[in-house]
């Protein structure tokens, strides 16, 4: 995919253009675009080589310069990935890795005066230190692509074929530790059961074949560990407060092994709808299950939340399906699909509210790397 990223924005590259108007009497106007200069970008752990690509590249085809800090989780890929930039014959100091802790190094970046704009994909919380330090410093421009809470919402007339598989997938792909995982699922009370038991199973299938014993590498593990001890007791706490959420656990709940960090594949069945099991990004198999009666109820539920980075729709009622798509307040939605999914390179991938306020990918992409610049010509 990283690959595939870095041909898509290669051929963007002489598609950063402005805008011409004859709106003004005497005058011809012109907008053009150019670069900020000296660019940061601070990236997550759990996509090593597209996060850096996604950052990398509408940046410096854009005419900047970039320092990525790498997460202290997984810094070899992005020095794997300047050394390829050496090689590729890029003049020095163009592409510069920065390997370290958030602080100093990412507070450092975020604070700098010489850096004008930065970029950053993680959690809110490190989003809004980030920000609050551009602020506080030079008032660097700053884009996000922060968390989610994405909602899957599965309606009486689905295709369940289709529907049960891609909702457990989602929510086991690389252990749940996916911004954009379907972590919320609603479906419809007169299906409900049904679903409920053809999901468990489901997922128990997918996820037989790891973890103790197999090589988590290994093509025959489906259900990966938490990146790390930190990560993997973050979930388990989550999963106390699961107990107290008035939800039922109807699949997993605990650690899967003594050895490793492997988690239970957890669905909870209606767990209490402003319970933090329901609210927060928890980043690890775990499924809030709910189930719902008519468009409106679900509708607001979905909606209900601080995150809007993805959401999905299973229907085979086309109008239905494009009257969700609009009411969800995301910046990115699946109809009869769900992540993961091989990502459109050439469409924006962008969240709402606290889900950050940037793009990746897409011509959409270059904007937010480059500011503008009117001139006014008197003929």
């Amino acid at each position: 995919m990283g690959a595939l990223a870095l041909r898509q924005f290669a051929g963007l590259a002489l598609d950063v253009q402005g805008g011409t108007s004859l709106a003004t009497p005497g005058h011809v106007n012109m907008v053009i675009r150019q670069p900020y200069g000296v660019c940061g970008a601070i990236v997550p752990w759990n996509i090593p080589v597209l996060a850096v690509v996604m950052k990398m590249c509408p940046a410096l085809v854009t005419g900047n310069t970039l320092v990525v800090k790498s997460s202290e989780k997984s810094p070899l890929t992005a020095l794997v990935l300047a050394r390829l930039v050496k090689e590729a014959g890029f003049p020095p100091g163009v592409f510069n890795v920065l390997s370290g802790f958030g602080n100093p190094c990412g507070a450092a970046m975020a604070s700098h005066m010489k850096i004008r704009k930065i970029g950053f994909t993680g959690s809110g919380r490190t989003g809004r230190l980030i920000k609050e330090a551009a602020a506080k410093s030079n008032l660097k421009r700053v884009s996000l692509e922060l968390g989610g809470k994405s909602p899957l919402v599965i309606f009486d007339d689905a295709d369940l074929d289709k529907a049960i598989p891609a909702a457990a997938l989602s929510i086991l792909y690389m252990a749940g530790q996916v911004c954009i995982a379907s972590s919320r699922l609603y479906v419809h009370a007169s299906i409900a059961d049904a679903f409920q038991e053809k999901l468990v199973e489901t997922i128990k299938a997918m996820s037989a074949n790891s973890p103790e014993g197999i090589d988590p590498l290994s093509p025959e593990a489906k259900h990966a560990p938490q990146v790390d001890k930190a990560q993997f007791n973050n979930i388990l706490k989550y999963l106390e407060l699961a107990k107290e959420s008035g939800g039922k656990i109807v699949l997993g709940g605990k650690k899967q092994t003594d050895k490793g960090y492997f988690i239970e594949p957890t669905v909870i069945r209606d767990p209490d709808h402003d319970s933090r099991i329901s609210k927060e990004e928890i980043f690890g198999p775990v499924l809030c299950f709910n189930t719902f009666e008519d468009e409106d109820e679900v509708m607001q539920k979905a909606n209900d939340s601080e995150y809007g980075l993805f959401a999905s729709v299973y229907t085979q009622d086309i109008s239905r399906a494009l009257r969700v798509a609009k009411k969800f307040e995301s910046g990115m939605v699946g109809v009869n699909t769900t992540s993961p999914m091989s990502t459109a390179l050439d469409m924006p991938f962008s969240g709402w509210k606290a889900s950050g306020d940037g793009v990746d990918l897409s011509k959409a992409a270059l904007d937010i790397w480059t500011q503008t610049k009117t001139i006014y010509i008197k003929i």
